[in-house]
């Protein structure tokens, strides 16, 4: 036993080599018969050219469409992969269909015929697309990814006109447009601007007396509002004076002019 593995050189195939003697492991596709069965040429040799030999799994080397990993096909009950356990009449994912069934990933239970489709990168119902790039309301843009906010509404995706006040986030933007003027008061059924389509008037803004407008959006005409009566900084509608550096109403002022010319008339 020159190579002392338990067998003499009577008894084995090759008493130098210590891992080649009857019973020991196979080393696949090395060229050494290292069982000393004397099948090499039968075992080790891809006879059909797919990249296995018998030895290395494939159960049918004269065919290069059957071999380990090849795709199982409806071709009857032919074991394409070399694995029976996964032949074509199996359901290996356990989703209800097997690939005669149309199921066309047998290894993922999220990926049979009408499954719900996802954005996942898989074609989950198996119709043949990858239906989370598709664009279910051709609009122009895809649900996945973050593009498009509403893929079944064509109305709704990025850049779409905005209609303001409805709720609706059309454009994408991540909010509904409640602000149309940008004076950074939200105008529409619940908004505090009463004019949201002029930046200038807002409940920030100071009263102009003079323009007709409701500049402050408190729901009164210049000439009712509070910010208008005597003593505004408008010179024209001020009818005061000033005594002692007291304002005085004008109409006190009238009122004893009133009273002057009528003891001058009692004198008379």
């Amino acid at each position: 036993d020159n190579d002392g593995d338990g067998f003499i050189e009577c008894a084995e195939c090759d008493d130098t080599d210590a891992a080649v003697y009857p019973g020991a492991p196979e080393t696949c596709d090395d060229g050494v018969d290292s069982d000393c069965a004397g099948d090499l040429a039968n075992t080790e040799v891809d006879d059909d050219g797919d990249g296995y030999s018998e030895c290395g799994g494939d159960c049918q080397d004269d065919d290069p469409t059957i071999h380990p990993a090849a795709p199982e096909t409806c071709n009857g009950l032919v074991d394409d992969d070399c694995n029976p356990a996964t032949d074509e009449l199996a359901d290996t994912d356990l989703d209800g269909f097997n690939i005669c069934q149309g199921d066309c990933d047998d290894l993922n239970d999220t990926a049979y015929p009408g499954a719900d489709e996802v954005c996942d990168g898989v074609d989950n119902d198996c119709n043949g697309e990858v239906d989370d790039e598709l664009d279910y309301d051709y609009d122009g843009y895809s649900g996945c990814g973050g593009d498009d906010c509403n893929d079944n509404n064509p109305s709704v995706y990025p850049g779409a006109p905005e209609v303001p006040y409805d709720g609706v986030d059309q454009d994408c933007d991540g909010v509904d447009l409640t602000d149309i003027d940008g004076d950074g008061v939200d105008g529409g059924p619940y908004g505090a601007d009463c004019n949201d389509t002029d930046a200038d008037v807002n409940p920030d803004t100071p009263e102009d007396c003079e323009n007709g407008i409701d500049d402050d959006c408190d729901g009164i005409a210049d000439q009712y509002d509070d910010d208008c009566v005597a003593g505004d900084d408008d010179d024209d509608a001020d009818c005061s004076c000033d005594v002692d550096g007291e304002p005085q109403a004008a109409p006190a002022v009238a009122l004893l002019g009133l009273v002057a010319v009528l003891a001058i008339r009692r004198r008379s």
